[in-house]
Order: C-alpha cells, then sequence, then structure tokens
C-alpha cells in the first residue's frame, strides 16, 4: 500500500505547531496571565463592592451573603473565561462561515491527533521516571492534553459521521471550566478570597478533591490540578472512540444522505450512488483497500478518497471534475456545489449567428457586412461604416471622416 500521502499529511500535520497554530501556544500564555490578572481585579473589585453592599458578612458559618459572593466570583472566575476560552479556539479552528478552517482538512483526519498523542506519550513517560509530577510535568501535560483537545475539535468538524459542533464546543467548555476551578483553588490568595474558596469547598463536600493529593502507581499529584489536566486528554478521547465506532455503524447501514446535510469542508463517505435525484453524483475511486470511501463536495465536483471506514483516513483520487480532497472548498455551501456535479457546459451557437458556414453553403465562412463597422475612439462601440453617421449612434461623439 502507497503511504507517501499518509507520510506526507502526518509532516504538514507536525509543520501546523509552528505555522498555523501558533495562536494556540500564544493564547495559553497571554491567556493565563490575563486570567491570573482578572482573577486579582475582579477579586479585590468584588470584596469592596460587598463591603459596601453587605457590610460585615460571615463565611463560617455559612451566609446568604457568602453565598451571593461565592456565586458572583463563579461566573466571574469560571463561566465568562470559558466562554472566552470557546470563542476564542472555535474561532481559530474555524472560518468566518462556521466551517474547519483549510489547514486542518485533511484527507486521513486521525494524522491531526497524531503530534499531541506523541507529546503526551513523552510527558507522561518523564513522569513516570521521575516518580512524582512535577508542576513542569502537569504544564507539559495540560499544553500537550490542549493541543489534542483542540486538534480533536478540529477532526470533529472534518469527518462526517457523528460531527456535532455543539458538542465539541461543550468539551472544550467543560475542559475550561474545570481548568479555571483547578487556577482559582491555587491562586485565591491574589484575589484575597482564600477563606471564602475554602468555606465553598468544605460547605459543598469537595475540600479533598480541591486541596488533597492523590497516588497512583507510585506518582503522587495534586488532585485538581491533576483533573484540570487530564480533563481535555479524557474527553477528546472519548469523543474520538464514539466517533470511530459511529463511522463503522455508517459503513455497515450506507444510509441515504441529503446534501443539505454537508457542511464544506466536511468530508462526504460513498454511501449513496450517483445517477438519482436525492442523492449525490460522486467519484469511485479506491486505493485497493476496500471499504467505504469519502468525498469532499467542492466548486468543480467531489474527488474520491479510498480506504478505510466512513471516517477512518482515506487516500485521495482525482474525480471527473479534476478536483481535490482539500481543494478550495470553505466558501461554497455543499448544495450549491452539488448541483455543478457531474455536469458540463457545451457552446451552441444561435440559429442567426453570422459569420457560421452551413452544409448547404461551405464556401461562405465570414458574413460579408461584418467587415463594414467602425470603431469610436471614444466609447469603444462600433457602429455600421455605409449608414453616413456623423456623430456616434452610442456615445453621440463627432466622428471625424477626414
Amino acid at each position: 500500500m502507497d503511504t507517501r500521502d499518509t507520510r506526507r499529511e502526518l509532516g504538514r500535520s507536525i509543520r501546523l505547531l509552528g505555522d498555523e497554530e501558533r495562536w494556540l501556544f500564544a493564547g495559553l500564555l497571554v491567556g493565563g496571565a490575563g486570567y491570573l490578572i482578572w482573577l486579582a481585579g475582579t477579586g479585590v473589585a468584588v470584596s469592596q463592592a460587598a463591603d459596601l453592599a453587605f457590610g460585615s458578612y460571615s463565611v463560617d458559618p455559612w451566609s446568604t451573603e457568602a453565598a451571593a459572593l461565592a456565586a458572583t466570583y463563579a461566573v466571574l472566575w469560571v463561566l465568562l473565561p470559558s466562554l472566552a476560552a470557546v470563542k476564542y479556539v472555535v474561532g481559530n479552528v474555524t472560518n468566518l462561515r462556521g466551517n474547519v478552517e483549510q489547514c486542518y482538512r485533511f484527507d486521513r483526519p486521525l494524522v491531526a491527533l497524531v503530534p499531541p498523542l506523541a507529546l503526551l506519550a513523552a510527558a507522561l513517560a518523564v513522569g513516570a521516571v521521575r516518580g512524582v509530577a512535577t508542576w513542569y510535568v502537569l504544564a507539559a501535560l495540560a499544553v500537550a492534553n490542549t493541543l489534542l483537545l483542540v486538534r480533536t475539535v478540529a477532526y470533529g468538524y472534518r469527518v462526517y459521521s457523528f460531527s456535532v459542533p455543539r458538542l465539541l464546543q461543550g468539551l472544550l467548555f467543560v475542559s475550561a471550566a474545570v481548568a479555571a476551578t483547578a487556577t482559582v483553588t491555587l491562586a485565591s490568595s491574589l484575589a484575597g478570597q482564600t477563606a471564602l474558596v475554602e468555606a465553598v469547598a468544605a460547605r459543598y463536600g469537595v475540600a479533598e478533591i480541591a486541596f488533597g493529593t492523590v497516588s497512583r502507581a507510585g506518582v503522587s499529584a495534586p488532585a485538581l490540578p491533576l483533573a484540570a489536566v487530564a480533563t481535555p486528554a479524557v474527553l477528546a478521547l472519548a469523543y474520538v472512540w464514539v466517533q470511530l465506532f459511529a463511522s463503522l455503524v455508517v459503513r455497515i447501514r450506507r444510509p441515504d444522505v441529503p446534501r443539505s446535510a454537508i457542511r464544506a469542508g466536511q468530508r462526504y463517505p460513498q454511501v449513496v450512488q450517483p445517477g438519482t435525484s436525492d442523492r449525490l453524483a460522486m467519484g469511485t475511486a479506491s486505493d485497493g483497500g476496500g471499504g467505504d470511501t469519502e468525498v469532499e463536495p467542492t466548486e468543480s465536483g467531489p474527488s474520491g478518497t479510498g480506504g478505510g471506514a466512513a471516517d477512518a483516513p482515506a487516500a485521495s483520487t482525482g474525480s471527473a471534475g479534476g478536483a481535490s480532497a482539500n481543494g478550495d472548498s470553505a466558501d461554497a455551501t455543499g448544495d450549491e456545489q452539488a448541483e455543478n456535479v457531474g455536469q458540463t457546459r457545451v457552446f451552441t451557437p444561435p440559429d442567426d449567428a453570422e459569420g457560421v458556414a452551413t452544409a448547404g453553403d461551405a464556401t461562405r465562412t465570414v458574413d460579408e457586412d461584418a467587415t463594414k463597422n467602425e470603431f469610436c475612439p471614444i466609447c469603444g462601440e462600433t457602429y455600421a461604416a455605409d449608414a453616413g453617421h456623423t456623430n456616434c449612434p452610442n456615445c453621440n461623439a463627432v466622428l471625424d471622416r477626414n
């Protein structure tokens, strides 16, 4: 089996880290620093506002004022930053029309997950060798797992089966919320709200999770920070497994898929037959590996990709339109593109066209009147030379007959 296309896409997947995905690493650095500033600033501001509104209040025993203050901080410190993180990631993974960016449109979407999985394996190996999850090991795991989740979001937009953008955004939100909660427990002193955070954890019975440690296989780590680091990888891998199972179901059932169900940039599986009124015509190329194939609608028609399950890696081949599965289809909808599939325009001259030879008069090739035209240098139009015009019939410019 030819693996050149796979190697080429794998290389492109690795190069994304230093090229199109620099926004992610910049966001982690700038966003992390900005979040700490936000934490300290809002903590002081809300505390002063609470002093003016409530006067003195108690967190132990628990009071209504403390509950209102905790709810306010939950919105400011967890909800709003998580929504901002989701908007930032989705805005960079998708284009203005809500379709996945061109750089993530791999013919084999799983190659997008190889670099973050390799980084994750390396970070886990370092932690296992040292026997303790130090902070720099946790930081390396956090970066690798965040990259894995972001690539999984792009993968979820690209594949056909079980591609639910709202669910993918929900995975991002949950991961960001857990990370924000862990940061609050570690940096609550910046906002001067350590007592309030500890009281909230004790009231809801999560103090052991928020401030305790866990030990497994001789490796110990703080519980909540470890959960924040692991959540992106757990959610990403769970989605990938479910999606692979869904792709197997699609391959077995081979359902009819309406054209309106396919987003631009989304791979289209070869599970329908061409030539019917309610199905999308497509190429039928295969790389010899058997199984269903997928094509992506493009401006000149879909192209076939061979081998594997419905959303498994597949090789790209040409179609009747000569389009590639990586073609620029982000600016066109699947409906508009599918209307032109398999159509070829043929020029038919009008019956009264001048200068066209007929079978009965093979010697006449050019209309004799076609040479009796003059050109107006002002408007660029032509007019009949034998009509005796002194002014251009189009722009009324005076004609020089000399």
